[in-house]
């Protein structure tokens, strides 16, 4: 059996020691917690996308340490317990049992209660959850506490409140204010501790008054003065040096259980507020200077040169109008370690469901359903070609699978925008979540979309030769070893662009992309025993490409910049080859430790180039568990 690979980004661990050599109470708590915490991360399948695609960080990491000045030898870890999965249950009771895990051997006795009254808030919302809650450890040298921090959205506190909760906020005067409700952070094991309310505000612009306003609206104007001078402190340390650059904004009010306020802090995202991550240490530093205050822990992680993105900057005043600084920070998740998978005891999955069910779970459209996480956490059903593409290479046909498979093929040629160019979604179904970025026509989908056509007798082999015709138009024309582009040290000419446009990026060649053009080319050469000379070159280009990626992950990452999980791109080889492509044992051999972990009921498929958007699909992920069985579950047809 394969070892399989697993990633970890490089600067996790030498974030964690940093601190620890900091601060040596830590290894015995610190430590440990998070080395239960990444081994879920680790074993989750998941690889880049569970450490980049997380609410927490400003870079997407489910990691994050605060140091403050009002406890300069304290550190707060903040940890997102949850994957980037739409099956993911992110309730108290799941939330719970994450809990258990990561903090085991260290009593969580009393939190039943409290868990429950923030379940029944949470069941309230109109909204499904985004990020449930997050794990909040409180480490000092006299011991540990836990804080969470729960999502409630001021709709759902409108109808019932937890202990101590202030009753005036509620989403109208909220909104009134500028303000939304975010979250509630709480301390579970302690009944009498403060309770913290966090808001987003409204604009990415915001001035003296606008903050004026907010405190009037917390009761807390008395304490404006001192806020004010911390923050014209800070204005100094913008790239203008005088107004609020735009970025967002937010605050928290921490209150006692009898609602009288305690602190109110001003939340900035760091980067854009000191004019990018290299100027917050220096920023900061300043402002640590004039106020003769310091944060030991941060200036150790700096002094190592742990790569660390900067996530918020808060400033403080509490009831006495004593002023503040906060800074929380995660390691950079642009680099990647490679690690073997090592395997653990987990919860045994349930059976895949049988054929039937999963016909049954076709969109009335004819496309199988994926779902898409957006950069704002929320997840949508998305009904797009490729997923639909995919299930049916899973499927034979057969008197169970005929009509299915008729009314997908159908959903496949309405993503047709012009002749021969075909889209991820039909052009009249373009979804509103993405309705201010419009995309054009690939040749992923068209390759992907023909093959399929054809294999189901809707069109002839003229018209793939016309459909290959039209792709020779966007074929990469010139490749130059000299150009810094990594590209340019594996691209072949004869390759395709991933886009079916005049202006492409060479950066945004896709090794995935292209082997399903090689399908595509196949075709052709099965019915006229003749290999198109694109078939050479894309096969050269695959295989310079493996050799050059190595064992790096990131090279790795660059093949398929489309793609979130690189075993997308091993499952389409071993289909090629099983399609009569040949010579590509050495690649996929090559790429099988990269494999998904058998039985994974849902993992990453696609992204933006950027990474901001996630694909899923767990019907597809039943589809290719079982179409992997020589038999079907129900009946015992074969589906492939």
């Amino acid at each position: 059996m394969t070892e399989l690979n697993t990633v970890l980004p490089v600067a996790w661990n030498a974030l964690v020691d940093a601190l620890c050599r900091a601060a040596p109470h830590l290894r015995a708590t610190l430590a440990p917690e998070i080395a239960r915490f990444t081994q879920a991360r680790l074993t989750s399948g998941g690889l880049s996308a569970a450490f980049n695609t997380s609410l927490l960080a400003y870079n997407g990491c489910p990691l994050e340490f605060t140091v403050a000045t009002s406890k300069p030898q304290a550190l707060a870890c903040t940890l997102d317990p949850f994957l980037p999965r739409f099956t993911e249950n992110r309730r108290m009771a799941a939330f719970s049992r994450h809990v258990q895990h990561i903090v085991a051997g260290s009593p969580q006795d009393n939190v039943e209660a409290c868990f429950a009254a923030m379940e029944e808030i949470q069941s309230r919302s109109t909204q499904p959850l985004r990020f449930g809650s997050w794990l909040g450890r409180k480490y000092s040298p006299d011991g540990v506490k836990t804080k969470v921090y729960s999502e409630v959205n001021g709709d759902a506190l409108d109808q019932v409140s937890l202990p101590g909760a202030v009753e005036k906020f509620s989403a109208a005067a909220c909104r009134r204010a500028g303000l939304s409700l975010l979250m509630v952070g709480y301390y579970p094991q302690q009944a009498d501790a403060p309770r913290e309310y966090y808001f987003q505000w409204h604009s990415a612009r915001i001035t003296h008054a606008d903050i004026a306003t907010v405190m009037r609206f917390f009761e807390c104007g008395s304490l404006l003065p001192a806020l004010t001078s911390l923050l014209d402190q800070a204005l100094t340390q913008t790239l203008n040096g005088q107004t609020f650059p735009p970025t967002t904004y937010g605050f928290s009010l921490s209150c006692g259980q009898d609602g009288a306020p305690e602190s109110v802090t001003l939340f900035v995202m760091a980067a854009s507020f000191f004019g990018d991550n290299s100027r917050v240490f220096p920023g900061v530093q300043a402002l640590l200077r004039q106020n003769d205050q310091t944060l030991p822990l941060l200036q150790q992680v700096m002094t190592a040169e742990i790569p660390v993105q900067f996530n918020v900057v808060g400033f403080s005043v509490d009831r006495q109008s004593r002023s503040g600084l906060s800074c929380t920070f995660s390691p950079q998740n642009s680099r990647f370690n490679v690690l073997p998978l090592k395997p653990t005891s987990s919860t045994a999955q349930p059976g895949s469901p049988g054929l039937k069910t999963l016909l049954a779970q076709q969109c009335a459209g004819g496309a199988f359903a994926a779902h898409v996480r957006t950069p704002d956490g929320r997840w949508h059903q998305d009904e797009n070609a490729f997923v639909t593409a995919q299930v049916l290479r899973t499927l034979a046909y057969t008197p169970q699978t005929a009509a299915c498979i008729e009314k997908a093929l159908d959903f496949l040629i309405a993503c047709e925008i012009r002749p021969s160019h075909f889209s991820f979604w039909p052009p009249d179904a373009h979804p509103q979540w993405m309705k201010n970025q419009k995309i054009c026509a690939d040749i992923d989908d068209t390759a992907i979309i023909t093959e399929l056509l054809y294999k189901f007798g809707r069109i002839s082999r003229m018209q793939v030769r016309q459909t290959l015709a039209q792709m020779n138009g966007y074929q990469v024309r010139q490749v130059d070893p000299r150009l810094k582009a990594g590209q340019h040290q594996w691209a072949e000419c004869q390759s395709f662009y991933t886009w079916m446009q005049d202006d492409n990026d060479i950066s945004q060649l896709d090794c995935c992309v292209n082997t399903n053009a090689l399908i595509l080319l196949q075709t052709l050469a099965d019915d006229g025993g003749v290999m198109p000379p694109a078939c050479t070159r894309i096969l050269n280009m695959l295989s310079q490409a493996v050799q050059w990626s190595g064992d790096d992950f990131d090279r790795l990452s660059l093949l398929t910049p489309y793609y979130a999980h690189p075993g997308e791109w091993h499952a389409t080889l071993i289909y090629a080859r099983q399609a009569g492509v040949p010579q590509l044992t050495p690649v996929i051999n090559a790429l099988a430790r990269w494999q998904l972990p058998a039985g994974q009921p849902e993992s990453p498929l696609y992204r933006r180039h950027d990474g901001r958007y996630l694909w899923t699909s767990p019907v597809l992920n039943h589809f290719r568990t079982l179409a992997q069985t020589e038999y079907a579950e129900e009946k015992d047809e074969y589906i492939s």
